[in-house]
């Protein structure tokens, strides 16, 4: 073979390796982009439950609305920035709501914190469920108390809601995640660890609602057609009237 030869076909095995071992596999290239997407499968139903919530709020985020327009005041790449989070499980979380009988302001229905995250916080951050929360529960006991920080006595039981959704049902998970998110991108100010921290909480998820209402709501027909047509048990609820009386005030952090 022609010597000049030889060196171009030389080059060229030396251009193939190195592609090989450079490209990245679709498997990596996916984790890379969306990296809870394995992490939620291996969780088994909880995490199932999150990343059918999880594909909504992207779904939100990523279209032209209300609610979309909000987040990107604060961050304009806030579709992708989402996709980049991580979420955990808190199995040792609080599982009881909390009855407060007191004559004064604060006197009502405490209920286990739903999430947790940080505030103002980078890309690739972990926002954490309360396992015995509202994001998976429906309902909880009641623990009656004369203050928050005595033991009491159990009641009975009541259910729970994230903003006037029912508890375990797809709009509550939706407005959990959103309103965690908001915390992420410091658009909700902190409601954790701080005086009246959950009023605060509650008013963080009224303006939640305020921009994404709409589009959380637009969740309410999927949820029945999917819980009609199921042939096993599903976890999709269609949400249920919040109780106006007395408050019920949760923990969304």
């Amino acid at each position: 073979m022609h010597p000049a030869l030889k060196r171009f076909f030389a080059v060229l095995m030396v251009v193939s390796v190195s592609l090989y071992f450079i490209a990245p596999t679709h498997a990596s290239l996916s984790a890379t982009l969306d990296p809870s997407a394995e992490e939620l499968l291996a969780m088994g139903p909880a995490g199932d439950n999150i990343e059918q919530a999880r594909e909504a709020v992207l779904a939100i985020l990523s279209q032209p609305n209300s609610c979309s327009a909000w987040f990107s005041s604060a961050e304009p790449q806030v579709a992708e920035k989402f996709r980049s989070l991580r979420f955990a499980v808190d199995s040792n979380g609080v599982g009881e709501i909390r009855k407060l009988e007191a004559p004064r302001e604060e006197s009502g229905y405490y209920q286990p914190y739903v999430a947790r995250t940080g505030q103002n916080v980078g890309w690739g951050s972990t926002i954490t469920f309360n396992a015995h929360g509202a994001f998976f529960k429906k309902d909880a006991p009641v623990r009656v108390v004369s203050q928050l920080d005595q033991p009491g006595y159990y009641a009975s039981f009541k259910v729970l809601t994230v903003g006037g959704y029912a508890g375990a049902s797809l709009q509550a998970r939706i407005l959990t995640i959103l309103h965690e998110l908001g915390h992420i991108v410091d658009l909700l100010p902190l409601d954790a660890g701080v005086p009246s921290g959950p009023q605060i909480s509650v008013r963080n998820t009224d303006l939640v609602i305020h921009y994404c209402g709409s589009q959380i709501h637009s969740f309410k027909k999927l949820t029945r057609v999917i819980t009609a047509s199921a042939s096993a048990p599903s976890n999709l609820q269609p949400p249920q009237a919040m109780p106006s009386k007395p408050p019920s005030r949760g923990f969304l952090h």
